[in-house]
């Protein structure tokens, strides 16, 4: 298994137009947040103004009112800044939250549309981890921007203003640096320490897969005595996680030291030229007081200029994996309005159909036709790759067909919606999974509203409530993850619990009893026999015995069905498929009258010794 690549990344707008897809989604909030942080913003590049009246009004000693008056101006203004921040700041988390609680859950839905051959060629892992990144991400980026930049442009624009009214000249040299500084701190981002970040942001994916898929193997780890060699293997994706981690955080160290001295240069070309000015007499203590502040109060955002953009760039690489996920093509075009499709009887026509899997050049199915009728119980045998399992993939529409149809109750499956066929078919896999749910909630998932009484019967008729009923928690027991605390065989009942509850019109039971012991899979026959009595049955078997009393056996290989006919009919044919397949399992799976005739045989032999 390999992990998906897509061809090309977001470009960092690209990554913004996403982001800013889910602020106007909630427009008055995100309008009152902009309103509120430029006016405290611009509130804040007034406070060394204000400190200036105060301090002038002092040196020029004049009236306490007028002293009082303006000192009410300085602490005013510092304090209705100070309030604008604390609101905005709740009404931002309030916008915050729905975010990316909108994000995450477009995310998962959008997961869900997703054909089953992306995750064929894709690591759960994997996905998960783009998923929990661009949950937290998505709050750094939109914090940069939002609180962090957007502000910091308020206070250099107000600043450089209100500047250019006391020094012009000053405020000219001001804007130059800032915007060489401004220059420098993106080039040392984008073009040195961000690139790191992005390769940094693509190796914890890779981490977390092979971390998954690691943990998610332990049980044949185990079984090889394979320890040695997956903690080797993990030491070697740590050690390679470490290296782009160190050169991640080196560069942005670079950065963040040249982005130090750039500010060390702004204090003195401030204090610089204000002394300058005070020399040539075009400037006073106050003024001098005035640039003080105003460096204290730019060189607070402005050193923070480049963390923001480092923070703003790595947390855009982080969200490139769920963007790129998000523009995955979904099994049904999401706003494709297909009717629902109404199956009742499950009559099942394969007509002409061609198929070959994605990335395959060979065809499983070339012109391929098959009628199943209402009602008829089929099992599908023949050799691995014969086409049995893609046959089950196409009815359930897993994978599109290049040609022909596929019809069920006279209904192109292709043309209605993907959830109608499937809330028709009740599947019960080879391998079941559970989810880490109790065993109540495992039986009911195809139907979740069902009474205590329909989860037991189905339970009885599945012969595994005994067994449930032996736990402490009985119904009420977590299974584990996948289903791990219970064995092969339980999963598997439970499996055909949930199926037999589930009563749908169309039954697939694909090696349904192979993790059964004999005597286990005898005392279910029976149940299988009456769930799939009167309701279009398909089986796919390799183990012959399990498919004795099928109506029609269809035999495939190499994508067509070249055998087809009753147990009885098929036996008959010396030479065929089906009956050589059955010799060759009649010493595993053998029949009764087998079993009787081998005793006949045992006993003649007893009476010849004797």
């Amino acid at each position: 298994m390999t992990i998906k690549k897509t061809n090309s990344s977001p470009s960092f707008f690209g990554v913004v137009q996403f982001a800013a897809s889910y602020w106007f989604r909630q427009p008055i909030k995100f309008t009152i947040i902009l309103i509120m942080v430029m006016t405290a913003a611009f509130l804040e590049t007034f406070i060394p103004n204000a400190l200036t009246l105060f301090l002038t009004a002092i040196q020029h000693r004049e009236n306490h009112t007028d002293i009082i008056f303006y000192l009410s101006i300085f602490v005013g203004t510092y304090i209705m800044t100070e309030l604008l921040f604390s609101l905005v700041f709740f009404i931002y988390n309030v916008f915050e939250t729905q975010t990316f609680k909108a994000l995450v859950d477009d995310v998962y839905e959008h997961v869900y549309r997703l054909p089953d051959q992306f995750f064929a060629n894709t690591f759960t892992g994997s996905i998960v981890s783009k998923i929990n990144r661009a949950r937290m991400k998505m709050e750094v980026f939109e914090d940069q921007i939002i609180m962090r930049i957007f502000p910091t442009l308020i206070i250099v624009v107000g600043s450089i203003i209100f500047l250019m009214l006391r020094f012009p000249f000053l405020a000219f040299l001001l804007t130059v640096y800032l915007v060489i500084f401004v220059i420098i701190t993106a080039i040392l981002v984008f073009k040195v320490s961000g690139p790191a970040q992005g390769i940094y942001a693509n190796a914890q994916d890779d981490f977390s897969a092979h971390l998954a898929d690691s943990i998610s193997g332990i049980a044949p780890t185990k079984s090889y005595a394979q320890e040695n060699y997956e903690l080797h293997r993990f030491w070697d994706v740590t050690s390679k996680l470490r290296v782009k981690n160190f050169r991640a955080y080196s560069l942005g160290s670079l950065a963040g030291f040249a982005q130090r001295m750039l500010l060390c240069g702004m204090l003195i070309l401030l204090m610089g030229g204000g002394t300058w000015y005070y020399f040539h007499g075009m400037a006073t203590v106050e003024s001098m007081a005035y640039l003080a502040f105003a460096y204290t109060i730019i060189q607070s955002y402005i050193r923070e200029v480049g963390e923001n953009i480092k923070n703003l760039l790595t947390s855009s690489y982080d969200l490139h994996g769920v963007i790129q996920l998000a523009k995955e093509k979904p099994e049904v075009p999401i706003h494709a309005a297909l009717p629902e499709l109404n199956i009742h009887r499950g009559e099942i026509i394969f007509d002409n159909v061609t198929f070959t899997y994605p990335d395959k050049i060979k065809p499983i199915f070339k012109n391929f036709s098959a009628t199943i009728h209402a009602g008829e119980r089929i099992a599908l045998v023949g050799h691995s790759g014969g086409g049995k399992t893609s046959f089950i993939r196409l009815l359930q529409c897993l994978y599109p067909v290049q040609q022909g149809h596929i019809y069920i109750d006279g209904q192109d499956i292709t043309k209605g919606s993907r959830q109608s066929l499937r809330r028709a078919i009740a599947l019960v896999p080879q391998d079941p999974i559970l989810f880490h749910r109790t065993l109540r909630e495992n039986i009911a998932y195809a139907k979740p509203s069902a009474t205590d009484e329909e989860i037991r019967l189905a339970a009885q008729k599945a012969h595994i409530e005994n067994f449930i009923l032996s736990l402490p928690k009985q119904y009420e027991t977590l299974v584990g993850e996948r289903g791990v605390k219970l064995s092969g065989g339980e999963r598997q009942r439970i499996a055909i619990a949930r199926s037999i509850l589930a009563d749908r019109p169309i039954l697939i039971l694909d090696e349904a009893t192979s993790s059964l012991d004999s005597e286990s899979e005898r005392a279910i026959q029976d149940a299988l026999l009456a769930l799939t009595h009167g309701r279009t049955s398909i089986m796919i078997a390799h183990r012959l015995s399990t498919i004795l009393d099928a109506d029609r056996i269809l035999v495939f290989d190499g994508g067509k069905i070249v055998e087809e006919g009753s147990h009885q009919t098929l036996l008959m044919r010396e030479n065929g498929i089906y009956a050589t397949l059955f010799k060759l399992q009649s010493g595993g799976f053998i029949t009764e009258e087998d079993e009787e005739e081998e005793e006949e045989e045992d006993g003649k032999d007893d009476d010849a010794t004797t």
